[in-house]
């Protein structure tokens, strides 16, 4: 084999091995996006509305009055570890939807947030770990979690998701910090921190995870308090094992 030949031989199989790569990466993004839809329908039924591109819910509050939802699958995001993968989803209602008297929400109606934990292979391919398949939260319709992002909480492993929620009423603007995470088998909100209260519209809280590599429990939240003058104040919180909270300290 001379020089030429060799080189073109190198090409061809560099080519080859980039779409193969590019084939794989495919492969994987189709089968993600059938678990997805598998998760969906075994959750919401076979209520596909193509037109608008999401699932016809009925929701029952607490009170056991209905509402009708159009449920959308927020982006899927694997996570490998010793006990094998994980699929992270969380879904949100629709609130683009027009000409479609059911989809309509006064300021008063809260949107709808699930959030599913997914264990990923066996038998059956997949197995719920935790889900919820709707709580609500927010106005109009919206429950804020569209913005929703997965963040890592502890070395062990463990995820939620962080957003904020919430509305303003008459001109007083009253939101929330929500972090979703599944504890003890069971999708949970472990954030009652505020990110504007009612009683301090100038006030504003700031949190981002603080991630310790020494932590046994979850890591703790850094708050950022900021006043109207500009003043900061900045402090961590931890995370309440007995409660399974995260909650501001008493007078901040």
């Amino acid at each position: 084999m001379n020089f030429n030949t060799t080189i073109a031989a190198a090409l061809a199989l560099g080519t080859f091995g980039v779409a193969a790569s590019a084939s794989a990466q495919q492969a994987g993004k189709d089968d993600v996006a059938k678990l997805v839809k598998s998760v969906m329908d075994a959750t919401y039924g076979q209520n596909y509305d193509a037109k608008n591109a999401c699932w016809a819910f009925t929701w029952k509050d607490d009170q056991g009055e209905s509402a009708d939802y159009c449920m959308r699958p927020g982006t899927p995001q694997i996570v490998e570890g010793p006990p094998g993968k994980t699929l992270y989803l969380n879904t949100f209602s629709a609130t683009d939807i027009r000409g479609d008297a059911r989809y309509g929400y006064s300021q008063v109606e809260p949107g709808l947030m699930g959030a599913f934990k997914i264990k990923v292979g066996g038998k059956q391919g997949w197995i719920y770990e935790a889900n919820d398949s709707g709580t609500d939260y927010g106005s109009a319709g919206d429950c804020g979690c569209t913005r929703a992002r997965l963040i890592k909480l502890s070395n062990s492993g463990d995820y939620g998701w962080l957003f904020t929620s919430g509305g303003t009423w008459q001109g007083v603007t009253v939101a929330d910090y929500s972090i979703i995470a599944a504890i003890k088998g069971r999708i949970t909100d472990i954030s009652k921190i505020p990110q504007v209260t009612e009683k301090a519209q100038g006030v504003k809280y700031d949190i981002s995870v603080k991630e310790d590599a020494a932590a046994k429990d979850f890591f703790p939240l850094h708050v950022v308090k900021t006043f109207a003058n500009g003043k900061t104040e900045a402090f961590d919180v931890a995370f309440d094992t007995t409660k399974s909270i995260y909650a501001l300290p008493p007078g901040r």
